[in-house]
């Protein structure tokens, strides 16, 4: 649900700015984040996400902004449980899902649009830790979500740089185009650093179940991660 917000929320950008927009970008990215500092002597597993960006070339300019979001999971634990006391014999899949959210404004240089186009970018924004638990029918296919919650989140500010380039793959040849129609295709691959101040988060092993009772082991440290990026971007 609130990855679904921030993509409406997203699309709603893109289509505000494209009356005026002399390049408008919407990319889609696989993300792969690494915790470093304090962050990676508390959690020693890269996440794995998607990422999702929209950011507008002013007209004659190498200068872009746009907003950028992202979901990454750092793991989930997996386990069997009786449905209720009074119906053990039912039982259930039970996970517990490690997830970051972030959101950030990009500020980014890029060269006007060519084969090559390497740039540099600047962002500022958030990091939403949450852990969520969920029941799903055990030995189901589908995987699907019977119930779930959030049983556990925190949410700090982030600010970084990164890199990247982007290399062409298509290009438009016809003078005049459709303005829903791509002017081009880019595949991409970018590097960030952000740095993330203090939060508190959960993560693999660190929910126990003892006579009944939910007891959580928090961790808490700055958030640092570096970020590998490798996408497509569409440009029209």
């Amino acid at each position: 649900m609130r990855t679904t917000t921030l993509i409406i929320v997203l699309f709603l950008f893109i289509g505000h700015v494209h009356t005026a927009a002399q390049e408008l970008q919407l990319s889609l990215d696989l993300d792969i984040g690494i915790p470093q500092r304090d962050f990676s002597d508390q959690l020693d597993r890269a996440g794995v996400g998607l990422g999702i960006s929209g950011a507008y070339q002013f007209p004659n300019t190498p200068l872009m902004l746009g907003l950028d979001f992202g979901f990454m999971n750092f793991g989930k634990d997996v386990r069997e449980e009786p449905l209720s006391t009074t119906i053990p014999d039912l039982r259930v899949e039970v996970e517990n899902r490690y997830n970051l959210v972030a959101g950030n404004l990009l500020l980014r240089l890029i060269p006007q649009p060519q084969a090559f186009r390497p740039y540099v970018e600047g962002l500022f924004g958030f990091n939403y830790f949450f852990t969520e638990t969920a029941i799903l029918e055990r030995g189901s296919f589908s995987s699907e979500d019977k119930l779930r919650d959030t049983n556990f989140e925190d949410v700090a500010l982030s600010y970084g740089f990164g890199t990247g380039l982007q290399l062409r793959v298509y290009q438009d040849k016809v003078p005049v185009r459709e303005e829903t129609s791509p002017a081009a295709v880019y595949l991409t691959l970018a590097s960030r650093y952000m740095l993330g101040h203090e939060a508190e988060y959960l993560q693999q092993g660190s929910i126990s179940i003892e006579n009944g009772n939910v007891f959580y082991d928090i961790s808490r440290s700055k958030t640092d991660l570096l970020y590998f990026k490798f996408g497509i971007v569409v440009s029209f």
